[in-house]
């Protein structure tokens, strides 16, 4: 017999999971509501290691509508989420089975029952520390990373280069770049090598949560300031989808090239004018977006790119050019 499949009981878990928000679900109440909105299908007399089909349908609806922490859903509904473990310790005791490999498979964007957004480290490490808030048994990112490395063609797929594994792979566990990328290849080769096929995966990610803001009406001003007030996880200090922001901000453009009256060509990076190992704030006012040529040229110190008195100075052997810092013009 097929499992629940959460998709069938939408209206009735939005109910569900909106009441046990406003607090009107406790305790026993919720496994009684969420029963309700299966009773009338057979397949709701299963169970999963001892827990009801229908509890497991509504945790999976839970995570896909979440989505990820960088949905503008997922604080509400992970504080749902953990009021549901906290009332059930069957369910708790089910996902600690097979939690590394779960979350792996988020990583990988598998399939699999449960599905939070995991594109990037900021991800990863906002969602391991609400596993601990959801009164689940801690998983280190080492030991997702050793579940995808256990996954039959995962290794073979680094082994032979795949740019869109090591990418995904790069941007979610940078720590572990040697074991991701043996061949020790640049992050622009590998956008380079991937994007015939596609754009590298966090981007994907970062495109779909700002069409999505643009649509809801939202614009690119608003979003910078929200990123810059996200609070990362103590042991980040890059926020990516805040450096995806600012490239569209500047219209996926090098501010050099464009001071130069040039054509950007390839790829562009945020580079930090103050650096971050240098005590540099990620924050869009300390961002300059950069085509690979001239973000080399700055690393090498043929071009020096400094702030002063809330003007950006770029000094090259061509000539030296001001532009303003985001905060001077920012709406």
């Amino acid at each position: 017999m097929k499992s629940l499949h959460w998709r069938d009981y939408i209206p009735c878990f939005n109910l569900v999971a909106r009441n046990i928000r406003d607090g009107e679900l406790v305790g026993r109440c919720i496994q009684d509501a969420v029963m309700a909105c299966t009773a009338d299908d057979p397949r709701s007399k299963h169970r999963v290691l001892g827990v009801p089909s229908g509890s497991v349908a509504f945790l999976e609806y839970l995570f896909h509508q979440a989505g990820g922490p960088y949905s503008p859903d997922f604080e509400w509904i992970a504080a749902v989420i953990q009021t549901v473990f906290s009332s059930d310790p069957d369910l708790r005791h089910l996902i600690d089975l097979n939690a590394s490999d779960a979350l792996a498979n988020m990583v990988l964007n598998k399939r699999g029952r449960l599905k939070f957004l995991i594109s990037d480290q900021v991800e990863l490490c906002s969602i391991l520390e609400w596993w601990i808030r959801f009164g689940l048994l801690p998983v280190t990112p080492r030991q997702v990373f050793d579940a995808i490395l256990n996954k039959p063609t995962i290794r073979d797929r680094i082994l032979k280069g795949d740019p869109l594994l090591i990418l995904r792979l790069l941007d979610v566990f940078p720590e572990y770049a040697d074991e991701v990328n043996p061949g020790g290849y640049s992050r622009t080769s590998l956008i380079t090598a991937a994007g015939t096929i596609t754009k590298p995966p966090s981007e994907r990610r970062y495109h779909h949560l700002y069409t999505r803001a643009r649509k809801a009406g939202r614009d690119v001003h608003s979003l910078i300031r929200e990123e810059e007030h996200r609070i990362l996880p103590m042991q980040m200090r890059r926020n990516r989808y805040l450096s995806y922001l600012v490239r569209k901000l500047h219209g996926n453009v090098c501010q050099i090239c464009a001071a130069r009256g040039e054509e950007t060509r390839g790829p562009v990076e945020v580079h930090h004018i103050v650096p971050l190992s240098r005590d540099g704030k990620d924050l869009a006012e300390n961002m300059i977006t950069l085509c690979v040529y001239h973000h080399q040229a700055v690393h090498s110190g043929s071009i020096i790119v400094s702030r002063e008195d809330g003007t950006i100075i770029i000094r090259g052997s061509e000539g030296t050019w001001k532009l303003p810092v985001y905060r001077e013009w920012k709406a």
